[in-house]
């Protein structure tokens, strides 16, 4: 069984990196062959969003000419993951996203990621600063159809200071402890700290404009707010765990019934709006400009 860690974060030997690889000791005991990778050291360009990925055939435009797709398949050949970022400003660095961003293409192939087990470690500095710390990996995770066994908000201060603090880093082996265990046993039920919402683990809830339903922002499920002896509870109907945004089927009917079919309306529309977009071509053309004097344009 192979368990692979990956640590987005630019830092060497920060407290991502020592977490996730203290986390992968925990899975190496248990017999896991570990391996580990820094994002950062790789290059993921921003999406073009022109999805020939979903409509060419061919895959990513991108494919060839950078690592995102190493990278996906080096997720892919493993059995778990251990996945670490920091929390910078309430969430996690920007090359997490560049990520996800680039996923569309699983709409449009198999991908062997669903159902293997996942951790998160998030180490940050500053309490009250973490609100959206955990939606970006969540969302990864979940568009990959991993099943996220932990989460761990760390807080640390200082530069590479857990590896002097032994409680956060038993608390990181135990994660990678779990990652190897429910690969072995096929038990990927959560372990964590419970959320409110029962799929995504979190606790950000957004309200509807009826003003009485909620629903995760992630997930998409929705649900009643109650408050009984004085805590905030939230029901989600069953049927709603089935239909969250990242469930196969609900990948499939998000594809079937509202992507795959405006190829056919773009296809039919598309000489007229060639037409009609030549008016905001011809209109202030947009050029880089000198960020300082000297730099080139």
């Amino acid at each position: 069984m192979k368990v692979l860690g990956i640590v987005a974060s630019h830092r060497f030997l920060g407290n991502t990196e020592i977490l996730v690889k203290e986390a992968l000791m925990g899975a190496e005991e248990q017999g896991a062959e570990v391996d580990i990778m820094r994002w950062t050291d790789y290059e993921i360009l921003p999406c073009e969003g022109l999805a020939t990925c979903l409509f060419g055939g061919t895959g990513c435009k991108l494919k060839d000419k950078d690592d995102h797709n190493y990278l996906l398949e080096k997720i892919e050949q493993a059995d778990g993951l251990v996945f670490g970022a920091p929390c910078y400003l309430l969430e996690v660095p920007a090359i997490v996203k560049r990520f996800i961003d680039r996923l569309f293409v699983l709409m449009t192939r198999p991908t062997t990621t669903r159902g293997k087990p996942a951790a998160i470690i998030i180490p940050y500095a500053t309490r009250g600063w973490t609100t959206y710390a955990m939606f970006q990996p969540n969302l990864m995770l979940l568009q990959l159809g991993m099943k996220v066994i932990d989460r761990a908000l760390i807080h640390i201060q200082g530069m590479s200071q857990s590896a002097d603090d032994q409680r956060l880093l038993d608390k990181a082996r135990k994660i990678g402890i779990e990652v190897a265990t429910a690969i072995k046993t096929g038990d990927t039920t959560y372990r964590g700290e419970p959320g409110i919402c029962p799929i995504c683990h979190d606790r950000n809830i957004r309200i509807m404009k009826d003003d009485e339903t909620v629903e995760c922002g992630l997930c998409g499920i929705r649900g009643k707010l109650s408050i009984e002896n004085g805590k905030i509870k939230v029901d989600f109907p069953e049927e709603q765990l089935e239909w969250h945004r990242f469930s196969e089927q609900s990948t499939y009917r998000h594809f079937t019934y509202e992507i795959k079919p405006s190829k056919d309306e773009f296809l039919k529309t598309w000489p007229l709006l060639k037409e009609k977009r030549r008016k905001y071509r011809d209109y202030l053309h947009i050029q880089r400009e000198p960020a300082a004097p000297g730099a080139k344009a």
